[in-house]
C-alpha cells in the first residue's frame, strides 16, 4: 500500500480534478467504470486510465478489493489524500463562513455611510472586526499547521491550489471592509487593535504604494478584487 509514500512530482488542474472526485467516495472508494463516468466531461476514458496509473504510482491513489465482489477493484484515495481532502473541505467551510460574516458587517457599514455611529455602535462594530480578524488568523494558522502534517507534496499539489481563491475572496472581503469607512480603520490603527497586522504592513504599503495602509486599502481592494474576478 502506497499510503504514505507520496513523491515529490507537480500535479496539474486535471489530476487534481480527478482526485476530487475519487475522494469524493471516501475510505469506501468506486469501480473504474463509474469513475470513467463521472470524470467524463473532464477526461476520456483513455486519458483517465493513463491518470489513475500515474497518481497511483505517485501514491495519491489505490485500489482494494471491493467487499461484495473480490475480484472487482474499487480506487480510492490513499489515506493521507483522503485526510487532505477532509481538512480541505473543513478550511473552505470555515473561509465561505468567515466571507458572510464580513459581507453582513459591510452591509452595516454601508447603512451608516452618512450618519453617525452611536458609542455602543462603533464599539461593537471594531469588537465584531477584531473578532472577524481572529477568526481569519485562524484559519491561516491551521493551513500552516496542516501544511506541515501533511508535507510538501500533498500541501504544494493539493492543498493551497485548492484554497487560492478562497484565501483571495477572503482578504478581499476583509480590506474592502476595512476601507469601507476610514473611521473604522483609523480607531482600529490608533488604538493599535490589530486586525492585521499594522506596522509591518504600513511598511510594506508605503513601499509599494508611498503611503499607509489607512489610505492605500481602496487601491489595494480595487486591484486584488480585479484579480480575484478573473
Amino acid at each position: 500500500m502506497a499510503s504514505f509514500l507520496l513523491v515529490n512530482e507537480s500535479l496539474d488542474l486535471l489530476d487534481r480534478k480527478i482526485l476530487e472526485v475519487v475522494c469524493s467516495h471516501h475510505r469506501e472508494g468506486q469501480s473504474f467504470n463509474k469513475l470513467v463516468e463521472e470524470v467524463k466531461p473532464l477526461a476520456s476514458r483513455s486519458t483517465f486510465a493513463l491518470r489513475a496509473k500515474r497518481l497511483e504510482k505517485l501514491g495519491y491513489i489505490e485500489k482494494i478489493s471491493d467487499t461484495k465482489q473480490k475480484q472487482i477493484k474499487r480506487i480510492r484515495g490513499t489515506l493521507i489524500v483522503l485526510l487532505a481532502s477532509r481538512l480541505l473541505e473543513r478550511i473552505r467551510e470555515q473561509c465561505g463562513e468567515a466571507v458572510q460574516d464580513l459581507k453582513c458587517k459591510k452591509e452595516f457599514i454601508l447603512s451608516k455611510k452618512d450618519q453617525e455611529y452611536t458609542d455602543k455602535e462603533f464599539s461593537e462594530l471594531k469588537e465584531s472586526i477584531l473578532q472577524s480578524g481572529e477568526r481569519i488568523k485562524e484559519i491561516f494558522s491551521l493551513v500552516g499547521t496542516y501544511a506541515v502534517l501533511l508535507g510538501e507534496p500533498i500541501a504544494g499539489d493539493l492543498l493551497l491550489p485548492k484554497l487560492v481563491e478562497d484565501f483571495k475572496k477572503l482578504n478581499s472581503e476583509l480590506l474592502s471592509l476595512l476601507s469601507l469607512d476610514k473611521r473604522v480603520m483609523d480607531s482600529l490603527a490608533r488604538e493599535k487593535l490589530s486586525v492585521v497586522p499594522f506596522d509591518t504592513l504600513n511598511e510594506d504599503f508605503e513601499y509599494a504604494f508611498g503611503e499607509p495602509v489607512g489610505t492605500a486599502l481602496p487601491k489595494f481592494s480595487q486591484s486584488l478584487e480585479r484579480i480575484t474576478k478573473k
